[in-house]
């Protein structure tokens, strides 16, 4: 155990508390940084079987509570006992030791953080973290990613391993989007030890008292050395445009990073978001650094493992290939896995290609929505490739001719939402979307071209036309290397078996099948600038319909 106390005399402590042996042998590994399924492997055991030897050692040294400084609080009882017996009033320790600074002046303030009891992997994402935090001292490290690649988890995870290196620790959701001058009073407040702080409050628009609130807690950041995580910081960015732009009242924010990143301090703010703010690149240096945690195959099989399930290596290549860094998504998976497939891993990948459950869906659906509708055409343009696309054969399809540069934007912003990736590829920069994206994105057009479909049998005009007039569904675009086929047929085969689901219900093929192809006639003496691709996908679609 790492720690600056003997290991007879915290034997001695637990005994007197009634800490059995198991219990014991339990608790000094956690001690010692070993997460719970670390544990559970090396004394073959359940995770849920170290989590319930842990939580008896919390009651009986009476530590209550559901966040994730428990086993925090048991080595400060454990050091003051210690210090008590010793006869001594000194609790400083040398770096890395088990409390930095005396108890009593060293606060931890976890808010809402989520407990991590359960922990896979990320060695190598919380040495680097580490690294940059502690040993470089970064002023500002951003962990970005899509929702549900663990990133809050591996925040929490982090602040616990370093927590003895400062002096505060404090934990932050932005997801109620308080306002930045009264998010500021509450630091100062925190820091001033619940006193009333010497700074007025006002309203946000009130830049002056803002720019005092910010020195007032830089102040603070220079005198103490503190770790402040904000956790949903894409909260206080503003939907629909293009990403990295702070909510009209809410730019105060940025003023915060900006002068956290450009002054002198020892204390570290770990911004955790979906979205990158634009300033963050743009600050990016020694002191400034970001980080994208990636799913690695240690990490899936320890989350199979835990399920009870035996992967083979090839099984766990295609399930990361398929849902990339998405943590939640291969939980999901494996639960699926045990109660649809009988445990058999081989059964589900044969059964689908990629499998996205409802709260994944409503994760997603709140990242796109989240995007420009700019970014929303690119994004179905390569949803149809099922290709990476390059910038010039992106240029040639969109209808609306925008500028090198504005097309230049929009990518960097989907980059900025980790929701695209840039790779190169024949000699060229080509762009593509995450698996997991892909198929979300292919089921929202398809979705959408169907309802246009049925609006024009309807209606019989065109004028509620959107994805049918803006995007080409039989594009042949250029095909990966050793794929075979037309890339595009599976969108309009997919908008066809949806159709034709629905018409056998109600009237039956033919009727329907007139009205889109008089439609169809209708626009022929039309030009492009009208009615866009949808004379083209209109008979693309009745010609599928009637193979």
């Amino acid at each position: 155990m790492t720690t600056p106390i003997p290991q007879n005399f915290v034997q001695t402590i637990a005994k007197q508390r009634g800490v059995t042996d198991a219990e014991l042998e339990t608790v000094f590994m956690a001690l010692d940084g070993q997460s719970t399924a670390t544990i559970a492997t090396k004394l073959g055991i359940s995770d849920i079987a170290v989590r319930k030897r842990l939580g008896e050692v919390y009651k009986k040294f009476q530590i209550g509570g559901n966040g994730p400084g428990k086993l925090s609080e048991l080595r400060h009882q454990l050091l003051f006992s210690y210090h008590i017996d010793q006869g001594t009033s000194d609790f400083s320790g040398g770096k890395g030791s088990l409390l930095k600074m005396a108890i009593g002046h060293r606060q931890e303030d976890w808010g809402q953080a989520p407990d991590v009891s359960v922990f896979y992997g990320r060695t190598e994402e919380l040495t680097t973290l580490k690294q940059w935090i502690v040993s470089d001292n970064c002023r500002l490290v951003g962990l970005l990613g899509l929702a549900g690649s663990g990133k809050t988890t591996l925040s929490v995870q982090l602040a616990k391993q370093v927590q003895n290196e400062f002096d505060f620790v404090i934990w932050r959701s932005l997801r109620s989007t308080p306002a930045p001058s009264d998010f500021l009073g509450s630091l100062i407040q925190l820091f001033s030890n619940q006193q009333k702080p010497d700074v007025p409050l006002a309203e946000p628009s009130k830049r002056s008292d803002l720019n005092s609130k910010i020195s007032r807690l830089v102040e603070y950041l220079r005198k103490h050395r503190c770790l402040v995580i904000l956790d949903d910081f894409e909260a206080v960015l503003r939907p629909e445009e293009l990403a990295g732009h702070y909510r009209e009242g809410y730019e105060g924010y940025r003023d915060l990073i900006v002068r956290l990143c450009e002054v002198n301090h020892n204390s570290c703010l770990l911004l955790v978001s979906s979205e990158e703010p634009t300033e963050l690149a743009l600050l990016a240096g020694e002191k400034v650094r970001s980080l994208k945690p990636a799913i690695s195959e240690e990490i899936a099989r320890e989350i199979f493992q835990e399920k009870g399930l035996s992967a083979q290596d090839h099984e766990l290549e295609i399930l990361l290939s398929r849902y990339g860094g998405n943590l939640l998504a291969l939980k999901i998976v494996a639960t699926t896995i045990n109660e649809f497939f009988e445990g058999n891993v081989l059964k589900l990948l044969e059964a689908t290609t990629l499998f996205i459950e409802e709260h994944i869906s409503n994760l997603l659906a709140q990242q796109f929505d989240r995007m420009s509708s700019s970014e929303q055409d690119i994004a179905y343009w390569i949803a149809i490739a099922q290709n990476p696309v390059s910038l010039a054969t992106l240029r040639e399809q969109m209808l609306v001719n925008s500028s090198l540069s504005d097309l230049l934007k929009n990518l960097d912003s989907l980059g900025r939402r980790s929701l695209i990736d840039k790779i190169s590829e024949g000699g060229e920069t080509v762009f593509m979307l995450q698996p997991l994206i892909v198929q979300y994105v292919t089921d929202r057009l398809v979705d959408q071209i169907r309802a246009e479909v049925l609006e024009t049998v309807k209606t019989q005009r065109i004028e509620r036309m959107g994805l049918l007039k803006t995007h080409r569904l039989s594009i042949n675009f250029a095909k990966r290397k050793g794929e075979k086929g037309e890339p595009s047929s599976s969108i309009l085969a997919l908008v066809k078996n949806r159709l034709k689901v629905l018409f056998v219900k109600t009237t039956g093929s033919e009727e329907p099948l007139n009205i889109l192809k008089k439609v169809a006639s209708d626009m022929e003496d039309k030009s492009i600038l009208d009615v866009g691709y949808a004379r083209e996908n209109l008979a693309q679609i009745i010609s599928e319909i009637q193979r």
